[in-house]
């Protein structure tokens, strides 16, 4: 077998794999549906360690900038790692461009104003 052909065999056995776990997914909400068991479910914390990752940086760079100790290399790591956690728990970016390292989305953010 070539390269071509092994990839091919293992896009299809991935494809599968999808299929059958998107199945099992499908399933177990179904479960917690019946089950009524959205409440509990919600209390899980199922921070990913990027998100953690981003979370922290962020509440770095909100320290910074409470401070007045911030630099315009840190507006752009937080605009980074917004996104980056926006794009972690699956929200979509908004077709509105805002300028770059607005720091009234940043002092929002320490204020606990995230819309």
């Amino acid at each position: 077998m070539d390269f071509a052909q092994d990839a091919e065999l293992e896009l299809k056995n991935m494809r599968e794999k999808i299929q059958k776990l998107e199945a099992e997914n499908n399933r177990l909400k179904e479960v917690i549906k019946d089950n009524d068991l959205q409440a509990e479910i919600e209390d899980i914390d199922c921070t990913s360690l990027e998100e953690l990752i981003c979370l922290n940086g962020i509440n770095h760079i909100a320290t910074l900038v409470e401070s007045g100790d911030f630099h315009k290399d840190d507006i752009t790591n937080f605009n980074t790692l917004f996104n980056i956690l926006r794009s972690i728990k699956g929200k979509s970016m908004t077709s509105k461009k805002k300028p770059k390292g607005e720091i009234g989305d940043l002092l929002k953010m320490i204020k606990g104003d995230n819309k």
